[in-house]
């Protein structure tokens, strides 16, 4: 008796590790917009989908598959979302007033409806600013701030960061037309420091913000990150009052607090729209920010392995960034 108990001890042992390296279960996601909602699908095996546990933390979405690993393969989304652990994922949908949940079978599949606040800013809603309809002019245009340089990433032979069909310097110049165009509705002027695949030197988008006299310069990138970066500028050197009337680029040690100005504004936006875990910022020294003549960012969107990059979510980043510079405008004025 005690022989066959030490047997079926050593076969659990030797399962055991077999057990705790099996691979973790594959998830499909999908997301939708529509009037009123955006909709979560996650789909994968039935004994796992049934696990599935729902709750709102402030303006993001917990889903918790207990004691289950799992991977999540996005095959349709415009939502920006991230693991926390092995058995959790966090959505971040923007301001919304309440969840739906259900569960459907044939394939089993989870169901997470977002009814979208009334000024939540629905990417698809008519009142929401797009480039669609140039025509009509913004309720909230632009309006005190008078040039805006949009630097999109990389160009030509530099691709930046890559995955399948996807290159970091065709998506960002993508959001920063759209930006762009959303700029341009209001007394505001936008422009890019490249408008088309070609490559620039730092130098040479440095040189086109400050020539334009920008008001406001933002430098735009795909991080390999989940949430969004905000990049400020550090100062290494400081130049002697008595020699600054003399030089061509006095750079951004005037512009110190309007880029903070800048950074507050853009992250309250960011935080509205993909919630407060959705965003971060780091110090950037040595870069070309420090040479801009404007409040000025650099900013990483999430990284193509934690988000989509089709129209709708090109459109909702655009719009957010849009937003921080409306803020901006307002504390400004205040």
């Amino acid at each position: 008796m005690h022989m066959k108990k030490t047997a079926c001890l050593l076969i659990f042992l030797l399962v055991l590790p077999a057990i705790s390296r099996a691979d973790p279960y594959s998830l499909k996601l999908r997301a939708s917009y529509h009037p009123g909602f955006l909709r979560i699908v996650l789909e994968g095996p039935e004994s796992v989908i049934k696990k599935g546990i729902v709750n709102q933390k402030a303006q993001s979405v917990l889903v918790t598959f207990p004691d289950t690993g799992f991977t999540i393969n996005a095959e349709k989304g415009v939502i920006v979302y991230r693991k926390t652990d092995d058995n959790a994922v966090m959505f971040f949908p923007g301001a919304f007033r309440g969840l739906k949940v259900f569960t459907l079978k044939y394939p089993a599949r989870l169901v997470i409806d977002v009814y979208k606040d009334a000024g939540g800013g629905n990417i698809l809603s008519p009142a929401s600013p797009t480039a669609e309809s140039p025509e009509k002019k913004p309720a909230n245009a632009l309006r005190r701030v008078g040039t805006v340089v949009i630097d999109p990433g990389h160009g030509g032979y530099e691709n930046g960061m890559v995955k399948d069909n996807y290159r970091e310097k065709n998506v960002v110049l993508d959001i920063a037309k759209k930006l762009r165009a959303l700029i341009n509705r209001g007394s505001s002027r936008g422009f890019l420091t490249r408008g088309s695949d070609r490559f620039m030197t730092q130098s040479e988008r440095v040189e086109f913000a400050n020539s334009r006299n920008a008001d406001i310069f933002i430098s735009l990138h795909i991080g390999d990150h989940s949430g969004i970066v905000l990049y400020v500028p550090v100062i290494t050197e400081h130049v002697p009052d008595a020699v600054k009337p003399y030089l061509v680029n006095q750079g951004q040690e005037a512009y110190t607090e309007k880029t903070v100005t800048l950074l507050n504004a853009m992250k309250e936006a960011v935080i509205t729209r993909f919630g407060a875990g959705s965003v971060s910022v780091r110090p950037l020294p040595y870069s070309i920010l420090s040479r801009i003549e404007a409040a000025a960012l650099m900013i990483e969107l999430p990284s193509f392995e934690d988000a989509y990059y089709i129209g709708e979510l090109k459109t909702e980043m655009a719009e957010t960034l849009y937003k921080g510079l409306y803020i901006y405008e307002e504390i400004g004025a205040r």
